[in-house]
This record gives structure tokens, sequence and C-alpha cells, in this order.
């Protein structure tokens, strides 16, 4: 068995297909690792730089309230004095954003249809209606060449040119009549030709990626080796799917134009079905419909705003001014708050509306997800980088949760008809972006991708077995 390996080895490695494949795999993976890389990059300066422009405005606030306090500098214009709480809480909101995983660069994912950070404010529309930020559409159709289109579209590319003739090759050289004739396995004999193939092609997406990490300046980041694991998993499938389709006993072309059938199917075909049953079968409703509904909820709160505020007072008692002696300076804001639960309430029926309908979109996705591998690959490197929806819709989630506490340090203040302080600056809420509570699905998808591989490789060994030495020899 040992010398099989090694004599199947030599052949290959004759035959320069390794140095090819190096170089073509190489040259794919350091491109895509550079633009990926490039891509987090961005995204990471955008996010420092958004946070170095609020701690220069923090600092430079909390000179001019520290002046004011001393009497050295006035302020004539109110919406101007950086001690009313509406004019800091509105336009110094801190910085809510999401930092990039340590495999960001790998799969782009969601990150080009959605925003990193933004800066809640005391007064806007509600941040469930506007999440998403403007990108380039023609990039949108196009996708990203990031490692993880290399290794979904790819990678099976090169398992098909590896693969695809390995025993109609030697059916059609006439040396397969010397094989059977020897007292060996034929089936044995066929996949060992295999496995030397999977460690060679391994040896070289793994290699090629190592380098391209080496040469980016990227290290060996966390996780790798659970990328490396999911991408041979994926692999190994097409391994399988090839060896099956060469037990068969067709041709060389036969094979070929089987294998790139199957390719544009799991590939290309399946995902862009399920994908677009999920838009038809959960179509979500218009978000020019949910901002127009809540402009209209805000236009009906500012006509009664009066009656609002005197029931709110009544049902938070405890917000009632004690000495009422002195106007209030934040009477808009006041009566803004009140209103707020009304606008919730008229415009959160189409809100839910479309969260379900993208949920129910996501849900199906996930459900059907087993039909690809490559669904299964992109689902589980979008996972370990950092990039699925399920990572953005949680985000979502900690930013409007932190646009309610920020909303909440400052409402009881203006009640109270407070001022801005240099100590209140170092009690206002903070955000720290947290993960790990996000699902993962990484162990299902490589558990899921595993058995895949194995039950198509059972299938080709009952196909094995059913084919004679005849048939085996006549193709």
């Amino acid at each position: 068995m040992i010398k099989s390996l090694i004599y199947e080895w030599k052949t290959i490695a004759r035959e320069r297909w390794l140095s090819v494949l190096f170089l073509l795999f190489f040259g794919c993976t350091l491109f895509a690792v550079r633009n990926g890389r490039e891509h987090v990059g961005d995204r990471a300066a955008a996010i420092d730089k958004a946070r170095h422009e609020q701690e220069v405005a923090e600092e430079a606030t909390r000179f001019e309230i520290d002046s004011i306090a001393r009497g050295l500098k006035r302020y004539e214009q109110s919406w101007l004095d950086p001690r009313m709480l509406s004019v800091y809480g509105q336009r110094m909101g801190r910085v809510v954003a999401m930092d990039p995983q340590p495999l960001a660069f790998v799969s782009t994912g969601q990150s080009d249809l959605f925003t990193h950070y933004t800066k809640p404010k005391l007064y806007g529309e509600a941040y469930a209606l506007g999440f998403s930020e403007l990108s380039n559409p023609v990039k949108l159709l196009f996708g990203s060449f990031d490692l993880a289109f290399v290794c979904i579209y790819l990678l099976p590319l090169l398992v098909v040119a590896f693969s695809y003739n390995v025993l109609s090759a030697e059916r059609e050289s006439g040396s397969l009549r010397l094989t059977l004739a020897q007292p060996i396995s034929v089936f044995g004999w066929l996949l060992r030709k295999f496995m030397v193939r999977f460690v060679a092609l391994a040896a070289v997406v793994v290699g090629s990626m190592m380098l391209a990490f080496l040469m980016m300046g990227l290290g060996l980041p966390h996780g790798t080796v659970r990328m490396v694991a999911v991408i041979l998993s994926y692999a190994f499938f097409w391994f399988a799917l090839s060896f099956w389709v060469n037990v068969t006993g067709k041709s060389s072309g036969s094979n070929a134009v089987k294998l790139m059938s199957a390719w544009i199917v799991v590939v290309l075909l399946l995902p862009a079905i399920i994908g677009q049953l999920a838009t038809q079968l959960y179509p979500v409703p218009s978000r020019i419909n949910m901002i127009h509904q809540y402009r209209v909820a805000e236009a009906e709160a500012d006509k009664r705003a009066s009656e609002i505020l005197k029931t709110y007072y009544r049902d938070h008692p405890e917000l009632a001014r004690q000495d009422s002696s002195q106007p209030n300076r934040y009477q808009f804001w006041i009566e803004y708050f009140a209103s707020i639960d009304l606008i919730k309430e008229a415009v959160m029926p189409v809100v839910d509306r479309y969260n379900r309908q993208l949920a129910s979109q996501q849900a199906w996705v996930d459900q059907w997800r087993f039909a690809s591998p490559a669904i299964l690959l992109q689902d589980a490197l979008t996972d370990l980088s950092g990039t699925s929806a399920r990572h953005y819709s949680d985000f979502r989630q900690q930013v409007i949760a932190y646009a309610d506490a920020w909303r909440s340090y400052f409402m009881p203040r203006m009640f109270r008809n407070e001022w801005m302080t240099t100590e209140a600056l170092d009690q206002l809420p903070r955000h720290t972006y947290q993960s790990q509570h996000v699902r993962s699905s990484f162990l299902i998808d490589l558990l899921v991708m595993v058995l895949a591989a194995i039950g198509v490789l059972a299938a080709g060994w009952v196909t094995f077995r059913r084919l004679s030495t005849e048939q085996l020899l006549a193709g």
C-alpha cells in the first residue's frame, strides 16, 4: 500500500500538476486575502476615525462647560449652549460600533450591506427603520472577491480538473487491464489514488492560505484551524463526488460534463433558487412606507402634544416637576418624549411585520442550506468571520438597546430641568460590542458537510460494487 501511494505521488509530481495548481490557487488566494484585508482596514479606519472625533468633541465640550461654570464664557443662544441636555444628547451621541472579528477578511458576508457604526441621538427616526447604508449596486451584484469566493466557486473547479479522469485515463491508456490482472482490490487502489490527490490539494490549499496570511501581515488569526477544517471538508465532498462519477465507468469527457453540471447545480442554481424563493415566499414591506407611517405618527403626535403630555404625567407622576415657578427649558423635548410611546405604537405593526419577514427569510435559508454544500460553506465562513446576517441582526438590536439607554439617561433629567455638568459626562452610558451570544451554526455546517461527503463516497462504493469487470473496462 505504501509503495502504491509513493508511486501515485511520483506520477502526480511528474505531470507538474502540483506546481501549476499551487501557483494558480496561491495567486487567487493572495489577491482575495489582500482584498479582504483592505475591506476590513477601511472598516476599522472608519470606526477609529469616528471614535477619535467623538473623543476630541467630548474633550472640547468638557472644556466649554467648565469655562461656562467658571464664568469665563457665555452663550446667548440656548441651542448652542453645551450645558443644555438637549444640545449634548442630540449632537454628542457616543459611537456604537461593530468591531471586525479576527477572520473578518475571509468573508465579506453582509458587511457591504450594513453600517458598522452609528451615533444614537435623542431625536430622529427609530433605528429599527434605517440601519443599512448605501452601497455600490454593481459591487453588490457581482459580490466581493474574497477568500470565501475563492473556496466556494474556484476550489471545486480545481478538484474537478485534478480528479475527473483518474479511472478513465487508466482505461483509455490501456493500463487498467494490467491493474485488474493484479491480485489487489480495485476499489482500494482507486481510493488510494483519490486520497493522494486529496492530500496534495489540501497541502496546496492550506499552504497557499497560510503563506498569503503571512505575506499580508495577518499571522494566524484565532479560528484559522476551524476555517481550514470546513474548507477541507468542502474539498472532500467534491473529491467524493468525483470518485462517484469516476466509478460509473464512463469516458473522461463524460465525467467532466457530469462534474461541471454538478458544480453549476450545487454552487450556482441551488443557492440562487433558495434565495429567490425566500424573497418570494416572505416579501418584506416597503421601508419607504414604514418611514412614511413614522412621520405621519410624529405629525399626529405634535398636534396632540398638550393632551399627550398630561396623560404622560398622569402615568408617570415621578417625572412631574416639584418647582413649577420656572419654565422648563426643555418643553419641546418633554412633549417629544411623552409622544414616543404613541409613535411607536402607531408604527410598530409595520416594523414588526418587516422584522418577521426578514427573520422568516433567514429561517428559510437556514433550513434549506443543507441542500447545497456551497451554502453550508458560505454560512460557516460568514459565521467565523462575524459577518453573517445573525451578527448584523444582533448588532442592530444592540444599537436599538443603546439608543433607548441614551435617551433614558437624558429624559428624567430634562423633566427635572437640569443642566449638563462635567461630572455628568463621566456617567453617560457607554457601549461595548458583544458577539459571544450570537448563535453559531459552524459545528452543524461542518458536521453536515462531512456527512454529505461520506454519503456521496458510500454511494460511489455501492455503484462500484454493482459494476462488473467488463463494464469497468468497457467504459
